[in-house]
């Protein structure tokens, strides 16, 4: 399978290593518009093709798969672009700005019978998995509450909002574990003593099944964290992504709840918590990779493929008409 590769920047240079460690692909083509990225590309790929144009890549006939990682507002046009030119597609998140771009791109996989893989990495990841299948075998009572924190020590993209870079991982993971779509949301920056703090905004989702979600947020805050609490009322599940070794944790007893947006305790949850041994501890992306190649190899459809872009499309519309006014709850459009 020879993989095209448009954009070498962060994302673009960790998505070809994996590209290039799993078995089956061939980093054939890289494209990028800075001639230093393109000259550290040939020190990394010698026996790729290179350009400064990513038109250049979709009119080479030997390229069977196109992986997109450029900024996020240009993924709508090097997606349509590239599926118009035959290609099957990995779309680095968000896949496009809109709804209605989300729809246009999942239509036209459709008609062209490609693969459209959204790079929702967090899908593939082995611990993600395990809570799906503790949900599917009932080890888990019916779930209340999902809580999570998601920040970055850094600043904020200037190319996309927050709610298509960071919270998006959230709404995701959500779409993957639940069999339902959120009826509300609530999107509001958060405050100290009145005055708003950096890059933050609280998210919150209401179900039809009363499951209630809140997600903290933030690219400016003084650490970076990955933490996913899932609680009923006698368990919570804990997923720490900054943990090296025990990322997973099952707590027998009522949930703590403190301020820090909505999460468990996190002394008493690793005081009282069992740890949960991952069946795998692939890299999740290398997974992701190979599930992509074997989607276009058997025509199966991705967990994350244009549909789920189209669902999660319309949370994240939703969540920036709430964000304009202050947090209003803001029914999410119903894409059935």
């Amino acid at each position: 399978m020879r993989v095209g590769l448009i954009g070498f920047g962060y994302w673009g240079k960790i998505l070809s290593r994996c590209f290039s460690e799993v078995p089956g692909a061939d980093v054939f083509f890289i494209a990028d518009i800075s001639a230093v990225r393109r000259e550290e590309a040939r020190r990394l790929f010698p026996r790729a093709v290179l350009a400064s144009r990513w038109a250049e890549l979709l009119g080479a006939d030997n390229v069977d798969a196109v992986a997109i990682a450029t900024p996020a507002n240009t993924h709508f046009g090097i997606a349509k672009a590239a599926l118009d030119a035959g290609k099957h597609i990995w779309v680095e998140k968000p896949l496009a700005e809109t709804i209605s771009q989300a729809k246009a791109l999942h239509m036209f996989a459709q008609q062209r019978e490609r693969v459209l893989f959204i790079d929702h990495t967090f899908l593939y990841d082995a611990s993600v998995r395990l809570i799906k299948e503790i949900l599917a075998q009932k080890k888990c009572e019916e779930i209340r509450y999902y809580q999570s924190i998601r920040t970055n020590s850094g600043q904020p993209r200037t190319d996309t909002s927050i709610f298509h870079d960071l919270a998006i991982h959230d709404f995701a993971i959500l779409d993957f574990l639940v069999d339902e779509s959120p009826l509300a949301v609530s999107a509001r920056k958060n405050t100290a003593r009145g005055i708003p703090a950096p890059g933050e905004q609280r998210i919150a989702l209401s179900y039809s099944s009363g499951l209630k979600a809140e997600i903290c947020v933030n690219w400016c805050a003084s650490t970076k964290a990955r933490r996913i609490a899932i609680t009923s009322d006698s368990q919570t599940l804990e997923f720490d992504d900054m943990e090296l070794h025990h990322k997973m944790r099952l707590h027998e007893f009522p949930s703590l709840v403190t301020a820090e947006c909505g999460l468990c305790n996190v002394d008493a949850v690793r005081r009282n918590g069992r740890v949960l041994q991952l069946p795998s501890r692939k890299e999740p992306l290398a997974k992701a990779v190979e599930s992509f190649l074997h989607c276009i190899s058997t025509g199966e459809r991705p967990v994350s493929d244009g549909w789920q872009g189209v669902r999660l499309a319309a949370v994240v519309d939703s969540c920036l008409l709430s964000a304009e006014t202050d947090g209003r709850w803001v029914n999410v459009i119903s894409v059935v």
